[in-house]
């Protein structure tokens, strides 16, 4: 876990909290948005009040389609240590990460709450769609 970016460590244990902005309760967004404003200046919108659960296979994929171009930026093939990943549950592109470097990704589920996780385990792999860099 060398090439982990040094950022990272003070993000995971967030508890999960649909629609949650903040370290007291993130969501796979709120978790997103806040790195990128925090670590690497990128402004992004809150998005409140545009899904009322993000376990909502319905409602985040709603989300996904009509706001992807304010979060996903322009994909990237390689990712680099702050890129956004778009992951599909039940086929659908409902879940973000970011990229923290070393084959780790950052994200939020429910269970977990925000969690480091190789990119190739077995729960990730197959379901990445694509990565972005937010310009």
């Amino acid at each position: 876990m060398t090439d982990i970016a040094p950022w990272v460590k003070e993000y995971v244990g967030i508890p999960f909290l649909s629609g949650g902005r903040t370290r007291e309760g993130a969501d796979c967004y709120g978790l997103i948005r806040m790195v990128l404003t925090e670590k690497l200046n990128k402004k992004l919108p809150l998005l409140s009040g545009d899904y009322s659960d993000a376990d909502n296979l319905k409602e985040t994929e709603r989300v996904m389609k009509a706001r992807r171009p304010v979060f996903a930026g322009r994909e990237v093939e390689t990712p680099a240590a702050g890129d956004v990943c778009v992951i599909r549950f039940c086929g659908r592109p409902v879940h973000l990460g970011i990229y923290s470097g070393g084959g780790y990704l950052l994200h939020t589920l429910r269970q977990t709450g925000s969690v480091l996780q190789k990119t190739d385990d077995p729960l990730l792999s197959g379901r990445v769609e694509g990565w972005y860099h937010v310009d």
